[in-house]
């Protein structure tokens, strides 16, 4: 989709912080394949806490987890921009990187809260806060793999969060050649009709007979997650805390579960 549906201009590529070394393959996999062809390198930042006795001039050195995402970047032979950055507070570090490399994405994993409980705590919470203002779409991935995605569902809306999520899921399909079934959620046909009608038609588009579309029935979990029977499911954030989408663990095992919060107006 391009950049006047999404309300990016000129913001091109993906930024993706990395902080778990186990969870780089799944994270990069993924922000790899949402790459467009004229993107830039996907810029991948680490962020490392200054201790009290820092005193570098210079960035800090690699920690665990970029020295794994340059690794795996190159056995799959893509070139990526890696970065360390001292960091005092990761929501609002995360959000001016993005700035500084005018990215359109930010791509995180999921980070539990400190005390286990709280799913929406931590660095998750603080980067879409903080990101509310600003002119790039979030997406938080949760659970994933590394394996190729065949099929991709999406749940579409016509609003900032929902018009994200079916943007990142055409990326997605496209670089994978994968089909792309849209879910499109709405209170009345008419509306369906009226504000949906031109990111249906870029995404059909995009993807040709690849791209399937149906209605969600019913605004609930359980209706979402019936229509839904794929490895990866996109979903808009406003849609995930109306039907209380569990952001902790991905329902049935291996499903791979993306929540979108869509960029601010420019």
């Amino acid at each position: 989709m391009d950049s006047s549906d999404t309300a990016i201009p000129l913001r091109r590529g993906l930024l993706v912080p990395v902080a778990n070394p186990e969870g780089v393959a799944p994270l990069l996999t993924i922000a790899f394949a949402a790459t467009a062809p004229d993107d830039p390198p996907v810029t991948v930042i680490a962020l490392v806490r200054r201790s009290t006795g820092d005193a570098f001039p210079g960035p800090p050195p690699h920690p665990p987890a970029l020295t794994t995402a340059i690794e795996y970047a190159a056995t799959r032979g893509v070139t990526i921009q890696p970065h360390s950055v001292w960091s005092g507070n990761a929501g609002a570090d995360i959000i001016a990187a993005a700035r500084d490399a005018n990215v359109g994405w930010i791509l995180l994993g999921y980070h539990r809260a400190a005390s286990g409980q709280d799913t929406m705590g931590g660095v998750v919470r603080d980067v879409f806060a903080t990101a509310r203002g600003e002119p790039v779409h979030v997406g938080v991935f949760i659970q994933g793999t590394d394996q190729p995605i065949e099929r991709v569902f999406s749940a579409v809306d016509s609003g900032a969060d929902g018009r994200a999520a079916l943007d990142l899921a055409v990326r997605i399909s496209g670089s994978n050649n994968a089909k792309l079934h849209a879910l499109l959620v709405s209170n009345t046909v008419r509306q369906l009709e009226d504000d949906m009608v031109d990111i249906i038609r870029e995404a059909r588009k995009n993807l040709g007979r690849r791209f399937h579309s149906d209605v969600l029935s019913e605004r609930s979990l359980e209706q979402l997650l019936h229509q839904s029977p794929g490895r990866l499911l996109i979903v808009g954030r406003k849609l995930a805390d109306e039907i209380r989408l569990p952001l902790d663990e991905a329902p049935e095992g291996d499903r791979c579960v993306i929540v979108v919060q869509g960029a601010a107006p420019a």
